[in-house]
C-alpha cells in the first residue's frame, strides 16, 4: 500500500470531463474491457476514495448475469479494511499500454476460497485513453530522454529518470517502488532533455501510478504524466526524436544498418 500523503483527488471530475472522448459508456465495451484486464492479468492500482492511499489488486472475475466483478484483496489486512469502509475505488490499469480508469463502488468483502477479496457492481463506464492522434513512442534504453526533477528529495538533491516511452502529449517513467515522490494529479516542473536535441523546461502533470514487475522480478513503479505545459517548439523536438527512432528502428528491420 502507498504510504503517500492522503490527499484528494479533487480533479477527477475535471479529468473526467476533459477525457470525454475517451469514455467507453456501452455496457458491452465496458464487459470486454475488464474480461481483457483478466486475461491480460493486468495489474491495478486502487486508490482508497480516490486518495494517495492505493493497493496493488487485479479483476478475478466477471458475472455479466449478476452485472458484479471480483476484485482481489490486499495481503495487507489494514488496507482491505481501508477498501472495505470506502466509499470507491478509483481504480488504474493498463491494456497493451494503454491506461483504463475506473471507479468502483458498494464493495462488499468477500471469502475467495480462503483469501479476501470484493464484490462490487460493475462500473457504469470506463476512460479508455486511447489518445491515437498521439502516436506513442517505446524507447530504447540506450538513446531515452532523461527527465530531471530539480530538488526532488528533501536535501535538495535532483532526481535522473530514463523516460520509458513518450508521445507529443505525455511521458512515462519508472521509479523505485518506494518512491514517494510523485503524487496524483500534482504539477511538477522538470527537465526533459532528448537526446541530440534540446534542453526543455517542462511542466508535468501525474495521470496514473502503476506498480510494475521487470522480468528479473524487480518492483517499479511507472508514473505516466501528460504535459502540462511545453516551451516553443518543444513538440516539434519530441516528434523529431521519435522520426528519429522509427527511422533507425525500420532501417534495422530491413537489415539497412
Amino acid at each position: 500500500m502507498s504510504d503517500g500523503h492522503d490527499t484528494a483527488l479533487s480533479s477527477t471530475a475535471a479529468d473526467d470531463a476533459a477525457d470525454e472522448r475517451f469514455l467507453v459508456r456501452n455496457p458491452r465495451q465496458v464487459r470486454q474491457l475488464l474480461r481483457a484486464l483478466i486475461d491480460q492479468r493486468s495489474l491495478i492500482n486502487a486508490h482508497i476514495d480516490g486518495r494517495d492511499r492505493s493497493f496493488p489488486t487485479a479483476l478475478l472475475d466477471v458475472d455479466e448475469d449478476e452485472d458484479q466483478l471480483l476484485l482481489d484483496g490486499s495481503p495487507h489486512e489494514a488496507s482491505n479494511r481501508a477498501a472495505e469502509q470506502a466509499g470507491f475505488l478509483l481504480c488504474f490499469a493498463q491494456l497493451d499500454r494503454v491506461m483504463v480508469r475506473f471507479h468502483l463502488q458498494d464493495l462488499q468483502r468477500v471469502d475467495n476460497e480462503g483469501r479476501v477479496a470484493f464484490q462490487a457492481p460493475l462500473p457504469d463506464e470506463l476512460v479508455h485513453l486511447q489518445r491515437r492522434e498521439l502516436y506513442r513512442l517505446e524507447t530504447p534504453i540506450t538513446d531515452s530522454p532523461q527527465l530531471i526533477l530539480p530538488a526532488a528529495d528533501d536535501r535538495g538533491n535532483a532526481l535522473a529518470m530514463r523516460v520509458v516511452d513518450i508521445s507529443g502529449g505525455g511521458l512515462a517513467v519508472t521509479v523505485p517502488a518506494d518512491c514517494q515522490v510523485f503524487t496524483l494529479q500534482k504539477r511538477y516542473s522538470a527537465q526533459l532533455s532528448i537526446p541530440e536535441g534540446p534542453d526543455l523546461a517542462v511542466t508535468l502533470v501525474v495521470c496514473n501510478l502503476l506498480p510494475q514487475r521487470l522480468p528479473n522480478s524487480t518492483e517499479v513503479k511507472r508514473v505516466g504524466m501528460r504535459f502540462d505545459d511545453l516551451p516553443r517548439g518543444g513538440d516539434s523536438a519530441i516528434q523529431r526524436y521519435i522520426f528519429r527512432i522509427d527511422r533507425q528502428r525500420s532501417a534495422r528491420k530491413n537489415g539497412e544498418l
